[in-house]
């Protein structure tokens, strides 16, 4: 059975950022948007009522317990992982069948950062050999809160993740360009895109800050 997980980690600084509500509107809007059977789990060290939850496998802070989905005995089968902050707005069936035969599958990263070439708000993916590699190949010196880029240290999840890519230890096939898209680079200002999947609020503002006719927080 496909597995839909989410990470809720509370940081210390802004322990109210997100919430159980997040965890649970996001359960809902997966379940209305996704035909194939599947649980949903949220890896986090809260409660969560109605959400089934396990315990990260590492303590790594913010988005670095991404990673943790990939350590062994965590995440079996296949996989879709959708970030807390991303707001639903089409079927998500091909999303999870663009996997294919492949191990995993991320859209391109359209953010103008520059931290990593994988976007990681939404992740699909077959456990195995190749994607434990993301975590066995991890070093925890890197897992700063907050993130830091001096000294060679990566900013966050996806600058490993695309790191392991251009290294060679993983192959990373594109979801469809057209089915995740940025707020604030795609949506903002032109309105949602024909066949939009999933609408991803990186950085500010976040969905609640926001009122667009197309989703109600």
């Amino acid at each position: 059975m496909l597995t839909v997980w989410c990470v809720w980690w509370r940081d210390p600084a802004h322990p109210d950022k997100y919430s159980a509500y997040h965890v649970r509107r996001l359960k809902r809007t997966v379940a209305e948007n996704l035909s194939i059977l599947h649980r949903f789990v949220c890896m986090t060290a809260e409660r969560v009522d109605d959400v089934d939850t396990i315990a990260p496998p590492v303590s790594w802070p913010g988005w670095w317990q991404k990673l943790g989905l990939f350590a062994p005995e965590v995440a079996d089968g296949v996989n879709l992982f959708l970030d807390l902050d991303v707001v639903v707005t089409g079927s998500l069936d091909g999303i999870v069948e663009s996997l294919g035969p492949h191990d995993l599958a991320m859209p391109l990263n359209w953010a103008q950062s520059g931290h990593g070439g994988c976007q990681s708000s939404v992740m699909v993916w077959r456990s195995g050999d190749m994607t434990r590699r993301i975590f066995d190949t991890f070093n925890p010196a890197h897992a700063y809160w907050p993130p830091r880029n001096d000294g060679g240290r990566l900013w966050g999840d996806q600058e490993h993740i695309t790191r392991c890519r251009d290294d060679g230890l993983i192959q990373v096939y594109p979801v469809p360009e057209p089915w995740v898209k940025s707020y604030k680079y795609h949506v903002r200002y032109k309105g949602l895109p024909d066949d939009c999947r999933v609408v991803v609020f990186h950085g500010e503002p976040k969905p609640e800050d926001v009122k667009e006719s197309w989703f109600r927080w």
